[in-house]
């Protein structure tokens, strides 16, 4: 082999030997959605590769799997998923990996305290399949923990000023669990709009009346017009949160999406409330402005009467 054959084979040993994919140790975890990527991605560090399949604007239920995934979760070590995900099994099975490592994932994951029993579980999977880095991931979930529990404690402080009167609320079956730790009295609740049928909005809507619902809570991604509609129809606030990070700018994380849910739901109780003050005070002023008037017409019959009274004793001393 001549001298310049051998440069060419080494240049493409380096090229091979430094592309992406090649010869990287990281562990790959394949997640259903952006919830279990976020998650993945705080607890794993550099030391995994996250692929988050479902987009973060999207029901899980509504997925359609294309040829790369199925790729992608040939290459993985780890797949992390909810329970809500009826193509998943298919999706293993197309891509030939026996080898993979399931977490299931169950329940609810928007408050604090649930993303935290996620992290834990995530934590504990990479200590199982990379015990020589326990340390690390370790670390990285108290540090995820952590920063879950100062933005509860602080949303909790925040919120207290404003749900010690139970506010009641309509809220879509997929955020009451945030709902009733913000505080909120859910006095109905309702499945996905595709799930619902006349009748069941319009039992949700005399509900809502009846109740006095001040809010009524969306979920994002499962469609917001049944609840626009019922709170146009009940007069009340209407909120959309979000149950997946990166649906909105400013979420990249699982503690930013309750940060941001939090919000939405705050700040629509300061609007009731100053739109509740300007409603008082103009009522207070209607009032005033009566009582003013009724003053009035009490001193305008005094001074009638007065006035007659003088003409008939005047008349009387002319006599």
């Amino acid at each position: 082999m001549n001298r310049s054959s051998i440069c060419f084979l080494m240049g493409v040993l380096f090229i091979a030997g430094s592309a992406p994919g090649i010869a990287d140790d990281t562990i790959s975890i394949i997640c259903s959605t952006t919830t279990l990527g976020a998650l993945a991605e705080e607890v794993g560090g550099d030391r995994v590769t996250v692929i988050s399949l479902v987009q973060p604007g999207v029901c899980p239920s509504h997925f359609d799997i294309r040829p790369s995934h199925v790729a992608d979760v040939e290459q993985a070590q780890l797949i992390l998923f909810h329970g809500i995900e009826p193509w998943l099994e298919d999706l293993i099975t197309a891509s030939g990996n026996d080898t993979i490592t399931r977490l299931h994932l169950t329940g609810p994951w928007n408050t604090p305290a649930l993303a935290q029993a996620k992290i834990e579980a995530i934590r504990d999977a990479l200590i199982s399949i990379d015990p020589g880095n326990a340390s690390y991931y370790q670390n990285n979930a108290e540090k995820a923990i952590e920063n879950l529990i100062k933005i509860g404690e602080s949303i909790q402080a925040d919120i207290s000023q404003y749900t010690s009167s139970k506010i009641p609320v309509l809220c879509m079956d997929w955020q009451t669990s945030f709902v009733e730790w913000m505080g909120f009295t859910i006095v109905g609740s309702y499945g996905p709009p595709e799930t619902l049928s006349m009748k069941d909005i319009d039992l949700l809507i005399t509900t809502g009346k009846t109740e006095k619902a001040q809010i009524v809570i969306d979920n994002l991604q499962s469609g917001t017009d049944v609840g626009s509609e019922v709170a146009a129809a009940i007069g009340a606030e209407h909120v959309a949160l979000s149950n997946y990070p990166f649906a909105v700018p400013g979420t990249d994380t699982v503690a930013q999406m309750i940060e941001y849910n939090a919000r939405q739901l705050t700040d629509t109780i300061r609007k009731i409330r100053a739109e509740t003050e300007e409603i008082n005070e103009l009522e207070a002023r209607l009032k005033e402005s009566k009582e003013s008037n009724q003053i009035f017409k009490v001193l305008a019959l005094v001074f009638f009467i007065v006035s007659v009274v003088e003409a008939l004793l005047l008349h009387v001393r002319r006599k």
